[in-house]
């Protein structure tokens, strides 16, 4: 199953820098020398595949360029928007909304499995998930983790919940809260769990929930981004995150 998505990234990928180029899928890429506006549409595509590089393939973006140039092999684009309704992310699904400016791309470099970017000026990211969202991804990552029920409230989350072990179904609660680590990852931490209907370890029950971290990993994005704000609340998570200069 993976192979096949990552074929179709691939060939988005391909079909990106082909539209670029105005080569076509057959002919060898010759890169101009001289600096070129391009199309908007071809522009989009290519910044399309590349994020799909990172999210699910379900995830759905509306891109947004202006300023879009080409020069050898550099992609320029001056403003670049985009609004991930929803962004999908290992199975969890959330809102994403990325503004960033002074954007240079490596075009063939974005084939790579993770296109880094070769210069940019401002990238402000602020991402949003629903309790109810991190219930449907918990079931579909954690198959042994039964009818979750999730709060986000006061900077910590609650979790009930049956865990099936075996034959054995045994109800669980969890309380604990989300850690930032080094500006740029976001980990479960854990201050509670308990279990009843029997004697399986609390071991067990920590050890998979912990499966899930790092639950938010920017330190592999093509940007130098850093977590600014993490809250919990009202029964959501918000991230805002952007450039260090």
């Amino acid at each position: 199953m993976r192979s096949g998505v990552g074929r179709s990234r691939t060939f988005y990928l391909l079909v990106a820098v082909a539209m670029l180029l105005g080569t076509g899928l057959q002919a060898p890429i010759a890169w101009p020398q001289t600096t070129q506006p391009l199309p908007k549409d071809a522009a989009r595509e290519l910044v399309r595949a590349a994020l799909l590089q990172y999210f699910d393939p379900a995830s759905v973006f509306d891109i947004s360029v202006s300023g879009v140039t080409l020069s050898g092999e550099v992609l320029s684009i001056d403003d670049l928007l985009v609004a991930g309704k929803p962004a999908l992310l290992r199975g969890f699904r959330g809102d994403f909304l990325a503004h960033i400016t002074g954007l240079k791309l490596d075009a063939a470099g974005a084939l790579a499995p993770q296109p880094q970017a070769r210069a940019v000026k401002d990238v402000t990211i602020v991402a949003r998930t629903t309790a109810q969202a991190a219930e449907e991804g918990l079931s579909k990552t954690s198959p042994s983790i039964l009818r979750p029920t999730i709060r986000f409230q006061a900077g910590q989350f609650e979790l009930a919940a049956t865990l099936r072990r075996e034959d054995k179904l045994y109800p669980i609660q969890a309380i604990g809260t989300l850690l930032v680590e080094a500006r740029q990852r976001v980990n479960l931490s854990l201050s509670r769990v308990l279990v009843s209907g029997g004697d399986i370890p609390e071991g067990v029950i920590t050890q998979e929930l912990l499966k899930l971290n790092p639950v938010l990993d920017a330190s592999h994005w093509p940007f130098n981004v850093q977590i600014q704000r993490l809250t919990l609340h009202n029964d959501a998570i918000e991230v805002l995150l952007r450039n260090s200069k």
